[in-house]
Parts: structure tokens; sequence; C-alpha cells
């Protein structure tokens, strides 16, 4: 609920921006660059690399530097567990605060900037992965159903058309679970896990 209500907020600030603010629109695309699961020492695990796609919208406030930047993201996102690849698919909303640096001359051809700002998403479908053995053991990865994350990150706007941005996101909760325990019992071993992401963007700034 308080997820919700952060992004209603946001959405209710950018709709209701002044008229003098600059208003600019994309379509951003990128990949994701997972490290490996935390805290799951004892099982094979690594980052793989997945990919977003969506709406990009940016908002220049009338305070000399100071933007608001907010997206709408199809994203797919990748572990190796025990030899298998789990992929996460969800739609994520990264909201930035960003500041555009100043650069006489340089600003002509290109606008560096830094962004933060918090991230929240939600699981499409079911993206969970079981193992079995034959004295049935079994154990399961289950990613969380949404997720809140922060995102820090440097980039620049280029001919003011061609953004292009790297970015680390932070998770601030567990990304997932790994569970272990028997057939027809209760799991007696679960142990959550973060992902952390690098990403890297180019978007195309109308």
């Amino acid at each position: 609920m308080k997820k919700i209500f952060g992004i209603a907020i946001t959405l209710c600030l950018l709709a209701s921006a002044p008229a003098f603010a600059q208003f600019n629109w994309g379509i951003k695309a990128g990949m994701n660059l997972a490290s490996k699961p935390s805290s799951l020492d004892d099982i094979k695990s690594e980052g793989k690399t997945g990919f977003f796609v969506g709406p990009t919208a940016k908002i220049m406030l009338p305070i000399v530097g100071l933007g608001i930047e907010g997206n709408i993201l199809y994203s797919q996102s990748s572990s190796e567990l025990e030899g298998e690849d789990i992929t996460r698919r969800s739609i994520e909303i990264p909201i930035y605060l960003r500041y555009e640096f100043s650069l006489p001359i340089v600003n002509k051809f290109l606008e560096p900037f830094a962004a933060v700002g918090p991230q929240f998403g939600w699981a499409l479908g079911n993206n969970d992965e079981k193992w079995q053995n034959a004295a049935g053991d079994i154990a399961e990865w289950e990613y969380k159903k949404s997720n809140l994350s922060l995102n820090v990150g440097v980039g620049a706007t280029v001919l003011n058309h061609v953004q292009l941005h790297i970015n680390y996101n932070i998770a601030l909760g567990n990304t997932g679970e790994w569970k272990e325990g028997t057939t027809g019992a209760a799991w007696d071993y679960i142990k959550g896990s973060k992902v952390n992401t690098w990403q890297v963007s180019a978007a195309y700034i109308f």
C-alpha cells in the first residue's frame, strides 16, 4: 500500500507540474547485468544478463539543473541457480531526481547528469523454479511478487535527443527466497537473497 501511495503522489506531482517547466518524453531500452544472488554461498549460483524497454518522461523544474524522470518498463532479469536459468519478468517503475550539469560550450552537444531515486517492481506470472531428487528432497527458488530498490547513476544527453545512462540498482529487500525440504512436509530451510543489478541504457528523446 505504501508503494502504491508513493507512486500516486509522484504521478500527481508530475501531472501538476507548472506550465513553464520543460517536458520531454521518449523510449528507453537497455540491459540488466545482475549480480550473483547474495547469501547463497552453499548454492551454485551466478548472475545473468537481461533487458528492459518502455516509455520515459522527464520534467525539468524551474530550479536550474533540477528535474524528475519517470519510466514504465517491461523488464527481464535472470539468475542461474543449480545449473538452471531463472528469469523474473516484471513491470518496473523507476523514478529519478536528476541534476543536469551546466558546462559552457559542452552543453551545446553534451549534457551530463546524475540521477538517484526509488524503483518499484511487480512480477508478472510465475517466475519460480523447483528441484527434486530421487530421495524426495525438494528445493525451490521463489521470486518476491513485488520489490523496492534504489537507483544511483550517471549519464549524458547527446545532441538533445539521445540519452545514455549507467545505473546501479540496489535491492532494499529480498529479491527472492531459496527453500529446502522434503515432499509433503513444511520447508525446513528458508534463506532470503538479494540481487543487485548494473543497468546500461539508451533512450531516444522526442
